[in-house]
């Protein structure tokens, strides 16, 4: 995004259909979903740099909502306290530098979505904030996706997957996230 350190939905769609071809699942095209969007967004580089020219030059947030039935359980650190909820968040009342949180309210709390796609694949995203617009993406390939964000997962990664029967895995997050401040949570999760 022009005002955002985040890749657009846009940007997350064409990675999802990629990782969707080599991991041979069904994928669904852009009009299986609905598009949403609010004016005057700007986002994360704002919030960082309170630059001027990027607060005068809002841009369009947009996201992809899927047709797709599913369900989106949440889950804390532990994978404790479960409810279930929105995969997305209203942010209506929300601040513009905030509007990314749509995507499963934020990152701290494991995400499990199920959905109708009976293929007995189950996928489990290792991912930053990055991650997060993919997962509508998803949803039409998977039989089940868990979403855990290596900053805030409590868990030995490994036994976890093993547990929930993972048959697929993919670390989705910012290169720069995972050879910069994540690097130590990412290896973390590696050496389990």
């Amino acid at each position: 995004m022009r005002t955002d350190h985040h890749w657009s939905s846009l940007g997350a769609f064409y990675a999802a259909e990629e990782f969707s071809a080599t991991a041979r699942v069904p994928f669904v095209p852009l009009d299986d979903y609905e598009r949403h969007s609010k004016d005057g967004y700007v986002g994360t580089l704002y919030g960082y740099s309170n630059n001027i020219i990027l607060k005068e030059n809002p841009e369009e947030f947009f996201w992809f909502v899927p047709k797709a039935n599913y369900t989106t359980t949440y889950y804390n650190r532990s994978f404790g306290s479960p409810y279930e909820g929105s995969l997305f968040m209203d942010i209506e009342n929300t601040a513009p530098v905030s509007w990314y949180m749509t995507y499963m309210s934020g990152d701290d709390h494991i995400v499990k979505v199920d959905t109708e796609m009976p293929n007995g694949r189950r996928l489990c995203i290792i991912k930053d904030s990055y991650g997060n617009a993919l997962i509508p993406f998803l949803t039409s390939s998977f039989e089940t996706i868990y979403v855990v964000d290596m900053r805030y997962f409590n868990l030995n990664a490994i036994s976890f997957m093993r547990e929930q029967g993972i048959t697929d895995v993919l670390f989705a997050m910012n290169s720069f996230s995972a050879n910069g401040p994540n690097t130590d949570a990412m290896e973390t999760i590696r050496v389990q």
